[in-house]
């Protein structure tokens, strides 16, 4: 049994990544300047890799965060204690900023994130451990 949530993608962030970059890569291969060029397009292609490579897998037992290769974080769906929505802003394996939820686990820990279909992915999460507190 494995389930994959893919992450929300606010629609802004994409369009946001496409007006900043493509001025400096124009001007780049306008000027000849392939340096600035193959940099901009580089970071281009990994910003837009995380955006579209971010999700979360539940598995028998594990909660898998997963965002490129920079995130791949299993959390024991045991430990999870309590799923609530948050307005945090801050850098977190999550491509949207306005329909975050945070899961808490183990002692102190906690993740922000931000799957699509939230009520499934909280629904799976309740059917390997009832005894998680939701507040979404």
């Amino acid at each position: 049994m494995k389930k994959v949530f893919p992450s929300k993608v606010d629609k802004f962030i994409p369009i946001l990544f496409w007006v900043t970059s493509i001025p400096p890569i124009v001007i780049g291969f306008r000027e000849k300047d392939w340096v600035i060029f193959a940099i901009m397009i580089i970071v281009f292609a990994l910003i837009m890799y995380l955006l579209y490579d971010t999700n979360y897998i539940i598995t028998k037992g594990s909660l898998k965060v997963h965002s490129g290769f920079i995130v791949n974080k299993n959390i024991p769906i045991t430990e999870i204690r309590l799923i609530k929505k948050t307005d945090s802003i801050l850098s977190a394996p999550a491509a949207s900023l306005t329909d975050r939820i945070e899961v808490f686990y183990g002692n102190s820990k906690s993740i922000v994130i931000s799957p699509k279909e939230k009520q499934g992915f909280v629904d799976e999460l309740l059917q390997q451990n009832s005894g998680i507190k939701v507040e979404i």
